[in-house]
């Protein structure tokens, strides 16, 4: 039989360095800094610990630690896509900072299957618990309310009352949409997709205000069935926007000659479209960043500037709204 390899051990780690098992255990656990140990003590155990390739046991680190330096992150759709890459990045970036780890779920926008994210990332023993929950989950926003009790709860990108999070301000952004297309004299407007957020329910407002006929289809495929009598398009994001563009050849529709589109979300591929689609952006990056400090700053026990950072959009104009 192959002779096992020999574990390796902190005990291993403080002899190797030269120090006392408390002083490697201050640097192993990210305590260095707050006990002040020596930068060349530092040095020493850090190169031990890569002589002998040394990985911590997290379980045995939790169970002494009570803690795991395990951040939840459960997101809701299109992990592959630039939106939640870059929100994930400004996450990631942030909370290595402090040691901390991420375990990765998507919700597919399925409460059921964020129910089940949540349980299981509970019992991996995460420490804390980043989560863009899922639109109109009632029941899930209620049991994320209450798991504050337990451990610190932040949202990205969607709010959750009495829940700190980080998120853009959709209800601006909606209205600010509505109010380019109205600006440049449409006022028979469609919008296409999700209706139950915020950016929809402020396009209705302001259409209200302001005077303009207002329709919500559910799909591209919907609005196309009556595409002849709008002049323009909100679309709930980017990729929306880019099915309407692909089909608009095979329904003999040109943009904005025909209609005026514009998306929201403001994708690193927006800028290939021809005509080059108007969209609202929102701070991707910034949100990942403010809602990770935000966590970092509950697992510390520290009090919370702004249980909500809100972040407004920005309206970047392309060729794809005309004026009438």
């Amino acid at each position: 039989m192959p002779e096992k390899t020999k574990k390796i051990t902190l005990k291993d780690i403080a002899a190797r360095a030269g120090v006392s098992l408390t002083a490697a255990s201050m640097y192993i656990n990210g305590k260095a800094k707050k006990y002040h140990l020596a930068d060349a003590t530092c040095e020493r155990i850090k190169k031990a610990v890569e002589d002998l390739d040394y990985v911590p046991n997290i379980h045995a680190r939790a169970i002494a630690s009570k803690c795991t330096l395990l951040l939840g992150t459960i997101i809701s759709s299109r992990i592959e896509s630039s939106f939640w890459l870059n929100i994930l990045s400004g996450i990631e970036e942030t909370i290595t900072r402090d040691n901390y780890h991420m375990i990765l779920s998507v919700s597919r926008e399925d409460a059921v299957n964020e129910l089940a994210s949540i349980k299981f990332m509970l019992n991996k023993g995460i420490d804390g618990l980043l989560i863009s929950p899922v639109v109109g989950s009632s029941n899930n926003h209620d049991y994320l309310r209450k798991l504050q009790s337990r451990l610190p709860v932040v949202t990205i990108n969607q709010c959750i009352e009495g829940v700190p999070g980080a998120f853009n301000d959709n209800y601006a952004g909606g209205a600010m949409a509505a109010e380019c297309l109205f600006e440049k004299g449409h006022k028979r407007i469609a919008y296409i997709g999700n209706v139950e957020v915020p950016r929809a329910a402020a396009c209705k407002d302001f259409c209200a205000a302001h005077g303009i006929e207002l329709h919500f289809f559910e799909t591209v495929k919907d609005f196309l069935k009556k595409h002849k009598y709008f002049t323009g398009v909100f679309c709930f994001s980017d990729y929306v926007a880019l099915e309407l563009y692909n089909r608009a050849p095979e329904n003999h529709i040109k943009i904005p000659e025909d209609i005026s589109v514009i998306g929201y979300d403001d994708m690193e591929f927006t800028q290939y479209t021809r005509p080059r689609l108007s969209t609202i952006r929102q701070h991707k990056k910034i949100i990942g960043t403010a809602a990770a400090e935000s966590i970092v700053c509950l697992l510390k026990n520290k009090k919370l500037n702004d249980i909500h950072k809100v972040f407004p959009p920005e309206l970047v104009a392309g060729k794809s709204v005309a004026y009438l």
